[in-house]
């Protein structure tokens, strides 16, 4: 019983702060009907046309590994491209006005490369979007002093395979997976590894060292605080909460 109850205020707290963030990242955004706006990881391309719509432009590139999702994106008029975000981004220099990474970094192996590559293609005061889990949340700090991995990760196999059951229960319910961690539907959701997690003033300083200018940082969720005290603690204390997210501009030339 306990338990349910503790799931359903946990998946309460994810819910109110994926909103919140969703809607913060569309504010992120500037109005630019000629911007040639570039999504990395744009998986089905929904998310990627939503964002679209708030800058104002039709010129869209998605990029993602896999095909199968491209192929849906593509049905959406979303020019598509297929890429290893831990290599290089099939881009020219200085060619896009802003650059979507939503749920990208902490699934690659090279997040500096990755970071090198967005300033590398992104025109002189072009500017990017990026969102990732923080190491240094609280949840995660609490998950290390009792002597288990980091909810947020690296993980050891999967997003699924957590120490702790609850957290287990809550990943399953959020994407769709069965007990054993099979897929109920046929789907592509992202239930692979968090390899690198990054905190906040890692992430800071690895955007700054390639050359961008922050001009927005802020973080979101702050457990296990309800959501009128989280939005309060997470505007004082942003390098404790559990999603990052920076707008970072790429200077005028």
């Amino acid at each position: 019983m306990y338990r349910a109850i503790a799931k359903r205020y946990f998946d309460s707290l994810y819910r109110a702060m994926s909103a919140e963030r969703h809607a913060a990242q569309k504010s992120a955004l500037e109005y630019d009907p000629e911007a040639l706006l570039l999504d990395c990881g744009c998986r089905e391309g929904h998310h990627t046309i939503e964002l679209a719509q708030q800058v104002g432009t039709e010129r869209i590139i998605g990029l993602d590994h896999n095909l199968r999702v491209l192929s849906q994106g593509a049905r959406l008029g979303i020019a598509t491209l297929q890429a290893d975000l831990d290599f290089s981004i099939p881009l020219t220099n200085n060619s896009v006005a802003v650059v979507i990474a939503s749920h990208v970094l902490e699934h690659l192996i090279n997040p500096d490369t990755f970071v090198a590559e967005i300033y590398r293609v992104l025109q002189p005061g072009g500017y990017v979007v990026l969102d990732t889990p923080n190491l240094a949340s609280w949840h995660n700090i609490f998950a290390l002093l009792i002597g288990v991995q980091p909810f947020s990760g690296p993980n050891i196999t999967t997003m699924a395979d957590s120490d702790i059951e609850l957290v287990r229960q809550m990943h399953r319910s959020s994407n769709d997976l069965s007990e054993d961690n099979r897929r109920k539907v046929p789907c592509e959701r992202e239930t692979s590894r968090h390899i690198v997690v990054v905190a906040y003033v890692s992430l800071l300083r690895l955007l700054r060292r390639h050359g961008f200018q922050i001009e927005i940082a802020r973080g979101f969720g702050y457990y296990p605080l309800p959501p009128f005290l989280a939005r309060l603690f997470q505007r004082i204390d942003p390098r404790h909460t559990h999603h990052l997210q920076i707008r970072a501009r790429k200077p005028d030339e």
